[in-house]
Protein backbone atom coordinates (compact mmCIF):
# COMPACT_ATOMS: atom_id res chain seq x y z
CA UNK A 1 0.00 0.00 0.00
CA UNK A 2 2.54 2.28 1.11
CA UNK A 3 4.47 1.39 -2.46
CA UNK A 4 1.60 2.58 -4.15
CA UNK A 5 0.75 5.52 -2.26
CA UNK A 6 4.72 6.66 -3.49
CA UNK A 7 4.59 5.86 -6.85
CA UNK A 8 0.92 7.66 -6.63
CA UNK A 9 2.20 10.67 -5.52
CA UNK A 10 5.40 10.66 -7.61
CA UNK A 11 3.26 10.43 -10.87
CA UNK A 12 1.12 13.59 -9.38
CA UNK A 13 4.60 15.21 -8.45
CA UNK A 14 5.45 14.90 -11.69
CA UNK A 15 2.18 15.96 -13.55
CA UNK A 16 1.87 19.45 -11.13
CA UNK A 17 6.19 20.14 -12.40
CA UNK A 18 4.95 19.67 -15.57
CA UNK A 19 1.64 22.13 -15.49
CA UNK A 20 3.78 24.60 -13.48
CA UNK A 21 6.50 24.63 -16.46
CA UNK A 22 3.58 24.99 -18.96
CA UNK A 23 1.82 27.49 -17.54
CA UNK A 24 5.38 29.65 -17.14
CA UNK A 25 6.26 28.87 -20.54
CA UNK A 26 2.14 30.16 -21.91
CA UNK A 27 2.59 33.18 -19.34
CA UNK A 28 5.73 34.01 -21.26
CA UNK A 29 3.95 33.33 -24.49
CA UNK A 30 0.97 35.33 -23.68
CA UNK A 31 3.31 38.58 -22.32
CA UNK A 32 5.89 38.56 -24.99
CA UNK A 33 2.74 38.55 -27.80
CA UNK A 34 1.80 41.75 -26.26
CA UNK A 35 5.18 43.59 -27.57
CA UNK A 36 5.57 44.66 -30.75
CA UNK A 37 9.30 43.37 -31.77
CA UNK A 38 11.19 42.03 -34.74
CA UNK A 39 11.07 38.68 -35.85
CA UNK A 40 13.04 36.20 -33.48
CA UNK A 41 13.99 32.66 -34.67
CA UNK A 42 15.88 30.16 -32.87
CA UNK A 43 18.16 27.91 -34.46
CA UNK A 44 19.22 24.89 -33.15
CA UNK A 45 22.13 23.23 -34.29
CA UNK A 46 23.07 20.50 -31.31
CA UNK A 47 26.49 20.27 -32.89
CA UNK A 48 29.52 22.43 -32.64
CA UNK A 49 28.15 25.93 -33.77
CA UNK A 50 31.47 26.50 -35.37
CA UNK A 51 31.86 23.55 -37.71
CA UNK A 52 28.36 23.87 -38.28
CA UNK A 53 28.66 26.64 -41.35
CA UNK A 54 25.23 26.24 -43.10
CA UNK A 55 23.29 27.16 -39.69
CA UNK A 56 25.79 30.01 -39.54
CA UNK A 57 25.28 31.15 -43.01
CA UNK A 58 21.78 30.75 -42.33
CA UNK A 59 21.71 33.15 -39.52
CA UNK A 60 23.70 35.66 -40.96
CA UNK A 61 21.06 35.65 -43.47
CA UNK A 62 18.16 36.23 -41.62
CA UNK A 63 20.22 38.83 -39.36
CA UNK A 64 20.57 40.65 -42.69
CA UNK A 65 17.22 40.69 -43.28
CA UNK A 66 16.41 42.07 -39.63
CA UNK A 67 15.66 39.07 -37.64
CA UNK A 68 17.28 39.11 -34.02
CA UNK A 69 18.63 34.62 -34.54
CA UNK A 70 19.95 33.08 -31.40
CA UNK A 71 22.12 30.28 -32.32
CA UNK A 72 21.66 26.92 -29.69
CA UNK A 73 24.42 24.51 -30.24
CA UNK A 74 27.54 22.98 -28.12
CA UNK A 75 30.87 24.81 -27.91
CA UNK A 76 34.02 24.14 -29.55
CA UNK A 77 35.34 25.51 -33.31
CA UNK A 78 35.46 29.41 -33.37
CA UNK A 79 32.68 30.51 -35.39
CA UNK A 80 32.30 33.06 -37.82
CA UNK A 81 33.78 36.25 -37.21
CA UNK A 82 30.55 37.95 -38.75
CA UNK A 83 28.70 36.20 -36.29
CA UNK A 84 29.80 38.80 -34.02
CA UNK A 85 26.23 41.10 -34.92
CA UNK A 86 24.01 42.77 -32.48
CA UNK A 87 21.14 40.61 -34.04
CA UNK A 88 22.58 37.47 -33.26
CA UNK A 89 22.88 35.64 -30.18
CA UNK A 90 24.81 32.48 -29.59
CA UNK A 91 23.50 30.34 -26.38
CA UNK A 92 26.20 27.49 -25.61
CA UNK A 93 25.09 23.81 -24.16
CA UNK A 94 26.79 20.96 -23.63
CA UNK A 95 25.25 16.95 -23.65
CA UNK A 96 26.51 14.93 -20.17
CA UNK A 97 29.10 12.18 -21.50
CA UNK A 98 29.91 9.36 -19.35
CA UNK A 99 32.70 7.64 -21.47
CA UNK A 100 32.64 4.04 -19.50
CA UNK A 101 29.10 3.27 -20.37
CA UNK A 102 28.16 1.16 -23.26
CA UNK A 103 27.53 2.84 -26.43
CA UNK A 104 23.20 2.59 -25.93
CA UNK A 105 23.02 3.46 -21.82
CA UNK A 106 25.27 6.19 -23.22
CA UNK A 107 23.48 7.46 -25.63
CA UNK A 108 20.23 7.59 -23.17
CA UNK A 109 21.79 9.56 -20.53
CA UNK A 110 23.01 12.20 -23.21
CA UNK A 111 19.58 12.70 -24.44
CA UNK A 112 17.86 12.82 -21.44
CA UNK A 113 20.21 15.58 -20.22
CA UNK A 114 19.89 17.51 -23.21
CA UNK A 115 16.20 17.33 -23.43
CA UNK A 116 15.94 19.08 -19.78
CA UNK A 117 18.86 21.66 -20.60
CA UNK A 118 17.57 22.67 -23.85
CA UNK A 119 13.82 22.91 -22.79
CA UNK A 120 15.11 25.22 -19.82
CA UNK A 121 16.95 27.64 -22.48
CA UNK A 122 14.74 27.50 -25.09
CA UNK A 123 11.22 27.80 -22.95
CA UNK A 124 12.70 29.98 -20.15
CA UNK A 125 15.74 31.37 -20.98
CA UNK A 126 15.30 33.03 -24.21
CA UNK A 127 13.17 35.28 -25.47
CA UNK A 128 9.78 33.54 -27.73
CA UNK A 129 10.80 32.45 -30.89
CA UNK A 130 8.32 33.56 -33.84
CA UNK A 131 10.02 30.37 -36.01
CA UNK A 132 12.91 27.43 -34.58
CA UNK A 133 14.79 25.88 -37.07
CA UNK A 134 16.31 23.17 -35.99
CA UNK A 135 19.24 20.93 -38.48
CA UNK A 136 18.61 17.18 -38.88
CA UNK A 137 21.08 14.89 -38.39
CA UNK A 138 21.35 14.90 -35.64
CA UNK A 139 17.24 13.78 -34.86
CA UNK A 140 17.28 12.94 -31.08
CA UNK A 141 16.57 14.32 -29.07
CA UNK A 142 16.78 17.73 -31.46
CA UNK A 143 13.45 17.14 -33.75
CA UNK A 144 10.89 16.53 -31.19
CA UNK A 145 11.95 19.15 -28.49
CA UNK A 146 12.08 21.61 -31.25
CA UNK A 147 8.31 20.76 -32.18
CA UNK A 148 7.15 20.55 -28.21
CA UNK A 149 8.86 24.01 -27.95
CA UNK A 150 7.56 25.66 -31.48
CA UNK A 151 4.38 24.17 -29.73
CA UNK A 152 4.22 25.76 -25.85
CA UNK A 153 5.37 29.22 -27.89
CA UNK A 154 3.01 29.31 -30.88
CA UNK A 155 6.09 29.26 -32.89
CA UNK A 156 6.45 27.47 -36.46
CA UNK A 157 8.95 24.18 -36.49
CA UNK A 158 11.25 24.46 -39.48
CA UNK A 159 13.41 21.26 -40.30
CA UNK A 160 16.59 21.57 -42.77
CA UNK A 161 17.68 18.48 -43.59
CA UNK A 162 21.31 17.89 -44.32
CA UNK A 163 21.40 14.03 -44.16
CA UNK A 164 19.26 11.55 -41.91
CA UNK A 165 20.46 10.37 -38.45
CA UNK A 166 19.20 6.68 -39.30
CA UNK A 167 21.81 6.59 -42.24
CA UNK A 168 24.21 7.73 -40.28
CA UNK A 169 23.46 5.26 -36.99
CA UNK A 170 23.50 2.54 -39.60
CA UNK A 171 26.97 2.73 -40.14
CA UNK A 172 27.68 1.88 -36.99
CA UNK A 173 25.21 -0.91 -35.84
CA UNK A 174 24.12 -1.90 -39.49
CA UNK A 175 20.57 -1.25 -41.42
CA UNK A 176 18.69 -4.06 -39.71
CA UNK A 177 19.21 -2.87 -36.30
CA UNK A 178 16.36 -2.72 -34.25
CA UNK A 179 17.39 1.13 -33.00
CA UNK A 180 18.26 2.23 -36.47
CA UNK A 181 14.61 1.40 -37.70
CA UNK A 182 12.92 2.85 -34.73
CA UNK A 183 14.81 5.77 -35.73
CA UNK A 184 14.04 5.75 -38.83
CA UNK A 185 9.71 6.39 -37.77
CA UNK A 186 11.15 8.88 -35.42
CA UNK A 187 12.86 10.93 -38.24
CA UNK A 188 9.85 10.33 -40.09
CA UNK A 189 7.13 11.67 -38.13
CA UNK A 190 8.91 14.31 -36.90
CA UNK A 191 9.27 15.55 -40.35
CA UNK A 192 5.59 15.10 -40.82
CA UNK A 193 4.93 17.33 -38.04
CA UNK A 194 6.89 20.44 -39.30
CA UNK A 195 5.47 23.44 -40.58
CA UNK A 196 8.03 23.42 -43.47
CA UNK A 197 11.31 21.92 -44.30
CA UNK A 198 14.39 22.59 -46.56
CA UNK A 199 16.74 19.50 -47.73
CA UNK A 200 19.95 20.04 -49.97
CA UNK A 201 19.48 18.15 -53.02
CA UNK A 202 16.55 17.61 -55.36
CA UNK A 203 16.97 13.30 -54.70
CA UNK A 204 16.11 14.28 -51.27
CA UNK A 205 13.42 16.31 -51.82
CA UNK A 206 11.95 13.13 -54.06
CA UNK A 207 12.60 10.86 -51.09
CA UNK A 208 11.10 13.00 -48.53
CA UNK A 209 7.46 13.23 -50.29
CA UNK A 210 7.77 9.77 -52.02
CA UNK A 211 9.04 7.64 -48.76
CA UNK A 212 8.26 9.97 -45.81
CA UNK A 213 5.28 11.91 -47.44
CA UNK A 214 7.10 15.42 -46.32
CA UNK A 215 6.92 18.36 -48.52
CA UNK A 216 10.88 19.92 -48.48
CA UNK A 217 12.46 22.53 -50.42
CA UNK A 218 15.42 22.30 -52.05
CA UNK A 219 18.25 24.98 -50.82
CA UNK A 220 20.87 23.84 -52.38
CA UNK A 221 24.49 24.77 -50.28
CA UNK A 222 26.11 27.58 -52.04
CA UNK A 223 29.60 29.16 -50.61
CA UNK A 224 29.67 32.00 -48.56
CA UNK A 225 31.43 35.45 -49.94
CA UNK A 226 34.70 34.79 -47.63
CA UNK A 227 35.29 31.62 -50.65
CA UNK A 228 37.63 33.23 -53.34
CA UNK A 229 40.70 32.71 -55.20
CA UNK A 230 43.48 34.28 -52.45
CA UNK A 231 45.88 36.73 -53.91
CA UNK A 232 49.59 35.77 -54.07
CA UNK A 233 50.49 38.06 -51.08
CA UNK A 234 47.39 36.40 -49.08
CA UNK A 235 49.08 32.95 -49.93
CA UNK A 236 52.44 34.20 -48.92
CA UNK A 237 51.07 35.31 -45.87
CA UNK A 238 48.99 32.19 -44.69
CA UNK A 239 52.14 29.66 -45.52
CA UNK A 240 54.44 31.62 -42.92
CA UNK A 241 51.86 31.70 -40.47
CA UNK A 242 50.86 28.13 -40.99
CA UNK A 243 54.92 27.35 -41.06
CA UNK A 244 55.50 29.38 -37.77
CA UNK A 245 52.43 27.74 -36.01
CA UNK A 246 54.33 24.66 -36.70
CA UNK A 247 51.42 23.10 -38.52
CA UNK A 248 54.02 22.58 -42.35
CA UNK A 249 56.59 20.46 -40.15
CA UNK A 250 56.13 17.62 -42.87
CA UNK A 251 57.47 19.84 -45.51
CA UNK A 252 60.98 21.42 -43.45
CA UNK A 253 62.96 19.26 -45.65
CA UNK A 254 61.48 21.28 -48.96
CA UNK A 255 61.53 24.07 -47.17
CA UNK A 256 63.75 27.15 -48.93
CA UNK A 257 66.15 28.44 -46.79
CA UNK A 258 66.22 31.61 -48.59
CA UNK A 259 64.71 34.92 -46.77
CA UNK A 260 61.37 36.28 -47.73
CA UNK A 261 60.61 33.33 -49.51
CA UNK A 262 57.76 30.28 -48.51
CA UNK A 263 57.37 27.08 -50.08
CA UNK A 264 54.67 28.19 -52.76
CA UNK A 265 55.57 31.80 -52.40
CA UNK A 266 58.30 34.70 -52.78
CA UNK A 267 58.68 38.55 -51.98
CA UNK A 268 61.13 40.72 -53.31
CA UNK A 269 61.80 44.64 -53.20
CA UNK A 270 61.92 44.79 -56.86
CA UNK A 271 59.06 42.22 -58.15
CA UNK A 272 56.67 42.09 -54.88
CA UNK A 273 54.79 39.10 -54.26
CA UNK A 274 55.11 35.53 -56.76
CA UNK A 275 54.58 32.38 -56.98
CA UNK A 276 57.65 30.42 -56.35
CA UNK A 277 59.42 28.43 -59.37
CA UNK A 278 59.98 25.43 -57.69
CA UNK A 279 56.27 25.72 -55.99
CA UNK A 280 54.79 21.89 -55.42
CA UNK A 281 51.48 21.72 -56.35
CA UNK A 282 48.62 21.79 -53.76
CA UNK A 283 45.96 19.37 -53.09
CA UNK A 284 43.28 20.60 -50.38
CA UNK A 285 40.54 18.34 -48.66
CA UNK A 286 38.72 18.84 -45.62
CA UNK A 287 37.01 16.33 -43.22
CA UNK A 288 35.45 15.49 -40.05
CA UNK A 289 36.77 12.36 -39.87
CA UNK A 290 33.34 10.34 -39.80
CA UNK A 291 33.04 6.61 -41.41
CA UNK A 292 31.15 8.15 -44.33
CA UNK A 293 34.39 9.62 -45.63
CA UNK A 294 37.16 6.71 -46.43
CA UNK A 295 40.46 8.27 -46.25
CA UNK A 296 41.44 5.02 -46.37
CA UNK A 297 41.61 4.94 -49.97
CA UNK A 298 43.45 7.91 -50.58
CA UNK A 299 46.02 5.96 -48.33
CA UNK A 300 46.10 2.89 -50.63
CA UNK A 301 46.15 5.67 -53.60
CA UNK A 302 48.86 7.32 -52.61
CA UNK A 303 52.19 5.29 -54.05
CA UNK A 304 50.54 5.48 -57.39
CA UNK A 305 50.07 9.10 -56.61
CA UNK A 306 53.58 9.19 -56.03
CA UNK A 307 54.69 7.56 -59.43
CA UNK A 308 52.77 9.84 -61.26
CA UNK A 309 54.58 12.24 -59.48
CA UNK A 310 57.87 10.81 -60.03
CA UNK A 311 57.30 10.37 -63.61
CA UNK A 312 55.95 14.15 -64.26
CA UNK A 313 59.46 15.13 -62.04
CA UNK A 314 56.35 17.03 -59.82
CA UNK A 315 56.16 17.34 -56.53
CA UNK A 316 52.66 17.95 -54.79
CA UNK A 317 51.76 18.77 -50.77
CA UNK A 318 48.00 17.10 -49.82
CA UNK A 319 46.92 18.98 -46.75
CA UNK A 320 43.52 17.34 -45.20
CA UNK A 321 41.90 19.74 -42.80
CA UNK A 322 39.75 18.77 -39.84
CA UNK A 323 38.95 17.45 -36.57
CA UNK A 324 37.07 13.55 -35.29
CA UNK A 325 37.86 10.46 -34.24
CA UNK A 326 39.63 8.70 -36.97
CA UNK A 327 42.44 11.13 -37.69
CA UNK A 328 44.22 9.32 -35.79
CA UNK A 329 44.23 6.16 -37.15
CA UNK A 330 45.03 7.91 -40.49
CA UNK A 331 48.09 9.79 -39.08
CA UNK A 332 49.24 6.34 -37.75
CA UNK A 333 48.99 4.76 -40.72
CA UNK A 334 50.60 7.49 -42.23
CA UNK A 335 53.35 7.64 -40.90
CA UNK A 336 54.36 4.12 -41.58
CA UNK A 337 54.15 5.30 -45.44
CA UNK A 338 55.61 8.42 -45.29
CA UNK A 339 59.46 7.30 -46.23
CA UNK A 340 57.97 5.24 -49.65
CA UNK A 341 56.45 8.53 -50.74
CA UNK A 342 59.84 10.83 -52.00
CA UNK A 343 57.06 13.19 -54.21
CA UNK A 344 54.15 13.57 -52.15
CA UNK A 345 53.99 15.09 -48.47
CA UNK A 346 50.44 14.73 -46.60
CA UNK A 347 50.06 17.48 -43.62
CA UNK A 348 46.97 17.19 -41.70
CA UNK A 349 46.15 19.74 -39.56
CA UNK A 350 42.43 22.15 -38.28
CA UNK A 351 42.40 25.64 -39.31
CA UNK A 352 40.18 28.93 -38.01
CA UNK A 353 37.59 29.57 -40.75
CA UNK A 354 39.05 32.39 -42.53
CA UNK A 355 42.45 30.65 -42.96
CA UNK A 356 40.69 27.53 -44.54
CA UNK A 357 38.71 30.16 -46.98
CA UNK A 358 42.55 31.27 -47.58
CA UNK A 359 44.06 27.49 -48.10
CA UNK A 360 41.49 26.87 -50.53
CA UNK A 361 42.01 29.69 -52.01
CA UNK A 362 45.25 28.80 -52.26
CA UNK A 363 45.21 25.49 -53.72
CA UNK A 364 45.00 23.91 -57.19
CA UNK A 365 42.77 21.32 -56.74
CA UNK A 366 40.05 19.83 -54.36
CA UNK A 367 39.38 16.00 -52.85
CA UNK A 368 36.59 15.04 -51.72
CA UNK A 369 35.99 11.72 -50.42
CA UNK A 370 32.42 12.10 -48.87
CA UNK A 371 30.65 8.78 -50.24
CA UNK A 372 27.17 9.32 -48.30
CA UNK A 373 25.14 7.72 -45.66
CA UNK A 374 22.11 7.76 -47.09
CA UNK A 375 23.20 8.56 -50.84
CA UNK A 376 20.92 11.70 -51.32
CA UNK A 377 23.20 14.34 -49.61
CA UNK A 378 25.85 16.59 -50.94
CA UNK A 379 29.45 17.70 -49.35
CA UNK A 380 29.50 21.42 -48.51
CA UNK A 381 32.90 21.05 -48.75
CA UNK A 382 33.03 20.52 -52.15
CA UNK A 383 30.85 23.92 -52.66
CA UNK A 384 33.67 26.04 -50.56
CA UNK A 385 36.19 24.60 -53.31
CA UNK A 386 33.97 25.71 -55.67
CA UNK A 387 33.71 29.42 -54.06
CA UNK A 388 37.59 29.33 -53.96
CA UNK A 389 37.43 28.47 -57.36
CA UNK A 390 38.91 24.89 -57.66
CA UNK A 391 38.29 22.16 -59.50
CA UNK A 392 37.66 19.21 -57.62
CA UNK A 393 37.86 15.17 -57.60
CA UNK A 394 34.75 13.91 -55.88
CA UNK A 395 33.99 9.93 -55.10
CA UNK A 396 30.90 8.95 -56.63
CA UNK A 397 27.69 8.30 -55.27
CA UNK A 398 23.98 9.00 -56.44
CA UNK A 399 23.40 12.57 -55.71
CA UNK A 400 26.80 13.93 -57.20
CA UNK A 401 26.28 15.23 -60.60
CA UNK A 402 24.00 17.73 -59.08
CA UNK A 403 27.19 19.54 -57.94
CA UNK A 404 29.92 18.09 -59.71
CA UNK A 405 29.75 17.29 -63.20
CA UNK A 406 32.57 15.17 -64.64
CA UNK A 407 34.88 16.97 -66.94
CA UNK A 408 33.27 20.36 -66.56
CA UNK A 409 34.14 21.79 -63.00
CA UNK A 410 35.51 18.27 -61.43
CA UNK A 411 36.45 14.53 -61.97
CA UNK A 412 34.49 11.70 -60.41
CA UNK A 413 36.14 8.88 -58.95
CA UNK A 414 34.90 5.28 -57.40
CA UNK A 415 38.22 2.81 -57.40
CA UNK A 416 41.24 3.70 -55.88
CA UNK A 417 43.15 3.10 -59.01
CA UNK A 418 40.53 5.70 -60.48
CA UNK A 419 41.58 8.14 -57.48
CA UNK A 420 45.13 8.48 -58.10
CA UNK A 421 44.84 8.30 -61.97
CA UNK A 422 42.28 11.84 -61.14
CA UNK A 423 44.84 13.30 -58.65
CA UNK A 424 47.37 12.97 -61.63
CA UNK A 425 45.16 14.28 -64.19
CA UNK A 426 43.68 17.05 -62.39
CA UNK A 427 46.89 18.69 -61.38
CA UNK A 428 48.00 18.74 -65.50
CA UNK A 429 50.55 15.93 -64.81
CA UNK A 430 52.64 14.98 -68.26
CA UNK A 431 52.76 11.60 -67.09
CA UNK A 432 51.61 8.03 -67.79
CA UNK A 433 48.33 9.03 -65.57
CA UNK A 434 47.14 11.80 -67.23
CA UNK A 435 44.98 9.35 -69.17
CA UNK A 436 43.26 10.52 -72.75
CA UNK A 437 39.94 8.65 -71.85
CA UNK A 438 39.64 11.13 -68.99
CA UNK A 439 37.91 14.61 -70.04
CA UNK A 440 40.28 18.47 -69.97
CA UNK A 441 38.56 19.85 -67.41
CA UNK A 442 36.78 23.04 -69.00
CA UNK A 443 36.39 24.55 -65.60
CA UNK A 444 40.28 24.79 -63.97
CA UNK A 445 41.11 26.89 -60.83
CA UNK A 446 41.20 30.63 -60.66
CA UNK A 447 37.00 31.08 -61.15
CA UNK A 448 34.35 30.50 -58.57
CA UNK A 449 31.80 27.78 -60.20
CA UNK A 450 28.49 28.92 -58.15
CA UNK A 451 26.66 31.71 -57.52
CA UNK A 452 26.65 33.01 -54.34
CA UNK A 453 24.69 31.95 -51.02
CA UNK A 454 22.75 35.37 -50.43
CA UNK A 455 21.29 35.26 -53.77
CA UNK A 456 19.76 31.69 -53.87
CA UNK A 457 19.06 32.25 -50.10
CA UNK A 458 17.08 35.36 -50.63
CA UNK A 459 14.81 33.48 -53.70
CA UNK A 460 14.39 29.94 -51.79
CA UNK A 461 14.55 30.74 -47.88
CA UNK A 462 13.52 33.91 -47.21
CA UNK A 463 9.99 34.12 -48.74
CA UNK A 464 9.58 31.29 -45.86
CA UNK A 465 10.70 32.99 -43.34
CA UNK A 466 8.32 35.71 -43.83
CA UNK A 467 5.60 34.36 -44.20
CA UNK A 468 5.95 32.38 -41.08
CA UNK A 469 7.36 35.25 -38.97
CA UNK A 470 4.65 38.16 -40.98
CA UNK A 471 3.30 38.87 -37.67
CA UNK A 472 6.31 41.56 -37.23
CA UNK A 473 7.14 44.08 -39.15
CA UNK A 474 10.39 43.20 -41.21
CA UNK A 475 12.54 45.82 -42.11
CA UNK A 476 15.91 44.74 -44.73
CA UNK A 477 18.80 46.06 -43.49
CA UNK A 478 21.46 47.30 -45.90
Amino acid sequence: MLQMMARAALVLGVLLLGAVFVLLCRSRFFASRMEKHPPHVIVLVLGDIGRSPRMQYHSLSLARHGCDVTIVGYPGAEPMAELTNSRIRIRHVMPLEISWLPFTLRAGVKVLSLLLRLLALLLLATPRADVVLVQNPPAIPSLLLARVASTLQGASFIIDFHNFGYSLLALKLGAQHPLVKAHRIYEQLCGQFADDAFCVTAQMERFLKEQWNVDARPLHDRPASIFRPSSIEEQHHLFQRLRDSGMLGTVDDWWPDVEGETLFTGWSRSEGYSKSSRRPSLVVSSTSWTPDEDFGQLLDALPAFNENLVQANARAVLIVTGKGDLRQQFEERLRRMAPQLQAVRVVTMWLSFADYALLLGSADLGLSLHSSSSGIDLPMKVVDMFGAGLPVCARSFAALPELVQHGENGLVFSSTEELAVCLAHGLGLKSAAASPDLPSLKSPAGKSKLNAWDDNWDAIAWPVFHAYASRSTVKKIN
